[in-house]
């Protein structure tokens, strides 16, 4: 008969329980041993950076957009680059963290589209999404219509052939298909934050299922979402298996506890906000 143990996640603990599960990936491996390894910043890539035991310094970005209680919001440097420099092109983005046989490279060295370039079949680009269907299907929240970086990622990847992952909780699962999100979320007219569009992105999908199973050959099943105090948006899961796999899947979870993200947001107040495209800025 299997053990069963029960624990609650937060988002925040999904995400680091997503990290680690990811750099297990025999292919995420390899990449880091004798190849190039992406990672798109995010709340979720950054825990694969500490776990790696590389930091940031300080002009380096860890997540270019985000959902706040105010709105969809957009890192600083993204809008400075944007703003300052006419000729941006998605092909300058400069704030993808690359990694070249297990080494960060310098900040801007290479930008995003000479290092897309160098990439073949054995090399991968994480990107973490904003939302998963019933069906597993992901989606991405973009404020740029030609899809920014993630345009030009999937553009390469036709002809590159390098693979990607992509780390998502459940938290992100919407009770609609990806289609019909695509669809409502076209021609925005007004927004709180930035109008963003969806787009849909294919590739390898790790859910905190996938982890637990990868990590500890457990079943995890989610039997419970929601919380106070800090557990807003958490999920109760029962981890089902072996006794021995489950009491590891347990102490898993406890290591993971209460992790606080390693990096303070680096945003624009509203009322000086210069970004032209945000409904809320002070340019309105």
């Amino acid at each position: 008969m299997d053990f069963k143990a029960q624990v609650v996640l937060t988002p925040t603990e999904s995400k680091r329980l997503l990290s680690k599960a990811v750099l297990n990936l025999p292919e995420i491996q390899r990449a880091l041993s004798d190849g190039i390894l992406i990672l798109h910043p995010s709340s979720t890539t950054i825990f694969m950076l500490g776990e790696l035991g590389l930091k940031l310094t300080d002009e380096r970005i860890w997540v270019c957009g985000h959902v706040s209680p105010k709105g969809l919001c957009m890192a600083r440097p993204i809008i400075d680059t944007v703003l300052e420099d006419r000729d941006y092109t998605a092909a300058k983005y400069p704030f993808d963290l690359i990694i070249r046989k297990g080494k960060l490279l310098p900040f801007k060295q290479p930008t995003l589209g000479p290092a897309l370039e160098e990439m073949d079949s054995k090399d991968i680009y994480v990107k973490g999404v904003n939302a998963i269907d019933l069906e597993g299907n992901a989606g991405v929240l973009l404020a740029e219509k030609r899809g920014g970086s993630l345009g030009l990622v999937l553009e390469k990847q036709k002809t590159k052939k390098f693979k990607i992952v992509i780390p998502v909780g459940l938290e992100k699962r919407i009770p609609i298909p990806i289609g019909d999100a695509i669809k409502a979320a076209n021609k925005i007219e007004k927004a709180q934050g930035i109008p963003c569009a969806i787009w849909r992105l294919r590739g390898k999908l790790i859910t905190e299922i996938e982890a637990f199973r990868q990590l500890c050959n457990v079943e995890a099943i989610p039997v419970s979402a929601g919380g106070l105090c800090g557990a807003e948006g958490a999920f109760v899961w029962v981890l089902q298996g072996e006794e021995t796999n489950v009491q590891k899947a347990y102490r898993l979870c406890d290591q993971i506890r209460g992790p606080v993200l390693p990096y303070s947001l680096n945003v624009y107040e509203c009322a000086e906000c210069p970004n032209p495209v945000c409904q809320l800025s002070g340019r309105k």
